[in-house]
């Protein structure tokens, strides 16, 4: 019997995931850049995009169904908060591992990345 939660196609989900680390890691660096020419705060840098990440997903729901609704709306965002949650959840899993590189990285004296 086959993992359900298995991909159908590993190349196919490499080739997906290796595109998604890519326009990530695009994206980290744009806003970084931004954030660092406006000289922004990294705790006001998080809540900004936090609000956009809220903001696209909201858009994304009105963009994706015939007729939006409030209770549609307000279900897409119950799926967003249990994502966000999911996700902490995992960078929780890896604080060890992302604490230990900061150290290491402040060590040799350059910034790290998220």
């Amino acid at each position: 019997m086959t993992d359900p939660n298995k991909p159908a196609d590993d190349e196919d989900f490499e080739a997906f995931a290796a595109d998604y680390e890519e326009h990530r890691d695009a994206l980290y660096d744009l806003i970084s850049d931004y954030a660092d020419d406006k000289q922004l705060d990294d705790g006001l840098l998080g809540a900004m995009v936090l609000d956009l990440a809220v903001s696209l997903r909201m858009i994304a729901y009105a963009n994706s169904v015939e007729k939006p609704s409030v209770s549609g709306l307000k279900m897409e965002l119950d799926r967003f908060t249990k994502d966000a949650e999911e996700h902490a959840r995992s960078a929780k899993q890896d604080a060890e591992d992302f604490i230990a590189e900061v150290k290491a990285t402040r060590e040799e004296g350059a910034e790290p990345e998220a």
